[in-house]
């Protein structure tokens, strides 16, 4: 069976809870929801590389280029989305007073629960969650350096090819992941919704205060 070769409608969606970045950058009046659901770029991340998304998987859609670093948080956006990119100090700049992102408070090893509105999902490869290193520095945007080189999980769809499990494979609302038990103080969490039949993952970013 031959991978169909038209272009797929596109599709979006956000987590609407706990609160991301996106989030806090539409309750700060930056950004519009429409905005935050469309903060997609190559899935390869984060690899560097655009084309086959890696084994068993290489029959999904080929990934676009993935984000560059500084603008990781916004799936690669330069435009107003960038805002979600910025440290503390470009966020307090851009509006004009103090501001620094909220943190959410965590357990180290505890289950972190997300909540997605999809204005119409695609079909789901999976999830990667990705986190700051131990020492990274908050006065810098986020970069490949200051992540962890290895996802701390993954939630993947296995079946293959996409296009023969397509009904199968459908975009979580509800989801949750196990946070390292190693983490302490301030961190930025990477969650990246994958998407078989585009070249995308949608890129969400979180604050969390490790206690």
């Amino acid at each position: 069976m031959n991978k169909p070769q038209t272009q797929p409608e596109l599709r979006h969606g956000r987590v609407t809870s706990p609160p991301s970045r996106g989030a806090i950058a539409i309750e700060q009046g930056l950004l519009g929801d429409w905005q935050v659901n469309e903060m997609e770029g190559g899935k390869n991340f984060p690899s560097l590389s655009a084309g086959p998304f890696p084994a068993p998987y290489q029959t999904d859609s080929d990934s676009v280029i993935p984000p560059a670093d500084g603008y990781i948080l916004s799936g690669g956006k330069v435009d107003q989305r960038d805002c979600v990119n910025f440290t503390n100090e470009e966020l307090s700049k851009k509006l004009g007073r103090p501001f620094a992102w909220p943190l959410l408070n965590v357990d180290p090893g505890q289950t972190f629960k997300v909540t997605w509105k999809y204005t119409a999902p695609h079909v789901t490869r999976g999830y990667r969650w990705l986190i700051t290193k131990d020492g990274w520095d908050s006065n810098q945007r986020i970069t490949r350096a200051q992540l962890e080189a290895k996802p701390f999980a993954e939630d993947f769809y296995t079946q293959v090819p996409y296009y023969s499990h397509s009904a199968e494979m459908v975009a979580k609302v509800n989801h949750e992941v196990k946070l390292p038990a190693n983490k302490k103080g301030h961190h930025v969490i990477v969650l990246m919704w994958i998407v078989a039949n585009t070249g995308n993952a949608f890129y969400q970013a979180f604050d969390v205060d490790f206690k």
